[in-house]
C-alpha cells in the first residue's frame, strides 16, 4: 500500500480497543497507535517504522488471528 491508501484506508476504519497481529503481538490501544503512526507518515515519509505497524495493524483488521496463543510455563 502506498501512503495516500493507507492514510485513506484508516481514515474510514472501525477500530477495535486491542488486536491481535499474530502469535506473539497483541496492539492494545488500536486508535492511539494508529493516529500516532499516521502522524509521523505524515510528517516524514522516509520512516519505514511506521509504514510497517500500519500495513500489520490492517492486514490484522482483514485477516485476523485466531490460532493457538504462546504457551505460558
Amino acid at each position: 500500500m502506498t501512503d495516500e491508501e493507507l492514510i485513506a484506508y484508516f481514515e474510514h476504519a472501525k477500530l477495535p480497543d486491542t488486536l491481535r497481529l499474530d502469535r506473539a503481538s497483541t496492539q492494545y490501544n488500536v486508535a492511539q497507535a494508529v493516529t500516532y503512526n499516521l502522524d509521523l507518515l505524515r510528517t516524514d515519509t522516509s520512516d519505514h517504522r511506521c509504514r510497517h505497524k500500519l500495513t500489520r495493524i490492517a492486514y490484522a483488521m482483514e485477516n485476523p488471528y485466531n490460532g493457538p496463543e504462546i504457551p505460558r510455563y
